[in-house]
């Protein structure tokens, strides 16, 4: 079988995503062939022209080891402005040419121009469509003015795909109503790999001698890209000065970069916040033992447009390693998790910054709300069950189709 997925983010560096865990996974059966279009979001690829030519790279793996993922990156002019559309001119021959040398028999869209081109040739040459709508699209735009244009295309490729994948209940309402047909939407959550969970012990304890944490410690933990929403300064600013009069005994480990990490990075030192340990980006075969140091992990996102339908997840790993989670109130989270798991939620974002002082005390308590959490994933979100599901998707829409 083979399956072409087409995206518009970098999948050597962003992430790991949904797509890197199902595809990535999927690829270890020498039948399945997957082929990625991506695309260098991050103007990461260097050249001394002002054209950046095709790469191919094989046997791809960043979530899941001895992967045989190939991602293609078309060539593309390296002008502002004309990045992007240089990008999706040789996207749509590299597609062609795809199609036209071994024809998929399933192409899978995560992006919104990519996907149309795709959905296209879909069309064309009867090859069965999945819309994988992974977030509310047409937001993640930046020009604010083209986010309408963006909202029509993606209407067209939800009304028109054979299969629309969604992770919550709350996007699978936004779908519907945005042009989805009902019977052809499906919920396929985030999920979390237990393999990725187990502890290098030499590791942890030095990890742990590093950063200086010891057992009298409370240790907070955030990992990802460093939104300027995610409500990192906030928490530095209310406790900074409590740490450093001994008033409590806390660590903050932030892991991650991107957004806001320079500007961070630059007011811990300027505020002599030493107990707040910014790592930077790490491997992902290497974060199980930054999790474990944790005794309380956050998912502390402001709401705005784009984290109240989002499930980030990063709280499925965190539930996966036995920790409990401290979440703000993001709706579509709520929606999800409050029924049926052990996260503790705040109202705000101000009410979850207290409550960080007040669970300081609680180690034992929140020690078993971390093993009830870790049997809730276990039972309901483990890639291997979720990756069956999709296949029976495919399976579905290729007999359909």
């Amino acid at each position: 079988m083979n399956i072409l997925v087409l995206q518009e983010t970098d999948w050597l560096i962003r992430g790991p995503h949904t797509q890197h865990h199902v595809f990535e996974s999927l690829s270890l059966n020498p039948a399945i062939n997957i082929q990625v279009l991506d695309y260098d979001m991050d103007n990461i690829m260097r050249s001394d022209s002002k054209l950046i030519k095709k790469h191919v790279y094989k046997n791809i793996h960043r979530a899941v080891e001895n992967s045989r993922v190939e991602i293609i990156r078309t060539a593309h002019l390296k002008v502002p402005f004309m990045r992007r559309i240089s990008a999706l001119i040789t996207n749509f021959f590299q597609i062609f040419k795809i199609i036209r040398n071994n024809k998929p028999d399933l192409i899978v869209g995560f992006s919104i121009t990519n996907g149309m081109i795709g959905l296209i040739f879909s069309k064309i040459f009867n090859i069965p469509f999945i819309f994988f709508y992974i977030d509310i699209l047409h937001q993640l735009v930046p020009i604010s003015y083209v986010q309408g244009f963006a909202r029509i295309v993606c209407q067209i490729l939800l009304k028109n795909a054979n299969q629309v994948l969604v992770h919550t209940k709350f996007q699978q309402r936004f779908v519907i109503n945005d042009g989805s047909k009902p019977d052809r939407v499906k919920i396929l959550p985030d999920g979390i790999t237990l393999k990725n969970t187990e502890i290098d012990l030499q590791k942890y304890e030095n990890l742990k001698s590093k950063f200086s944490i010891t057992k009298d410690d409370f240790v907070i933990f955030f990992m990802g890209y460093l939104y300027d929403f995610a409500g990192l300064q906030e928490i530095i600013d209310y406790y900074n000065d409590e740490v450093k009069s001994g008033k409590i005994r806390l660590k903050f480990v932030i892991l991650g970069d991107g957004g806001i990490y320079n500007s961070l990075s630059n007011y811990i030192k300027m505020n002599d916040a030493n107990w707040v340990i910014l790592t930077g980006r790490v491997p992902f075969f290497e974060i199980a033992e930054y999790i474990e140091l944790a005794d309380l992990c956050l998912l502390s996102f402001r709401i705005n447009a784009i984290t109240k339908e989002i499930v980030p997840i990063k709280i499925f790993e965190y539930m996966a390693m036995k920790k409990p989670v401290l979440s703000n109130s993001l709706p579509s989270v709520v929606l999800e998790l409050k029924n049926y798991s052990d996260v503790i939620f705040s109202k705000n974002l101000d009410d979850l910054i207290t409550k960080i002082g007040e669970l300081a005390s609680k180690k034992d308590e929140l020690k078993q709300r971390g093993l009830l959490g870790y049997e809730f994933v276990k039972n309901n979100y483990a890639w291997p069950i979720l990756i069956n599901r999709f296949k029976k998707i495919i399976i579905d829409v290729m007999r359909k189709a």
